[in-house]
């Protein structure tokens, strides 16, 4: 069976059955680990780039709040 096939049978799942196959893929992704996509910016990095962004947009952070 292809992927498009199961996915085309979970589908047409009643409600609860779908929970069921969401509630084991989450399962899955829990037991697999972190993936090895998943990168972390440092906070030096992040404070020092949000910085920049507020000061560069200011008028329009300004705007966006009123």
């Amino acid at each position: 069976m292809s992927a498009l096939e199961v996915i085309e049978q979970i589908k047409a799942l009643p409600p609860e059955e779908k929970a069921a196959v969401l509630d084991f893929i989450h399962k899955l992704e829990i037991a697999s680990g972190p993936s090895s996509e998943l990168r972390y910016v440092d906070r030096a990095a992040l404070e020092t780039t949000a910085e920049k962004i507020f000061d560069r947009y200011d008028d329009l952070f300004r705007k966006l709040a009123q």
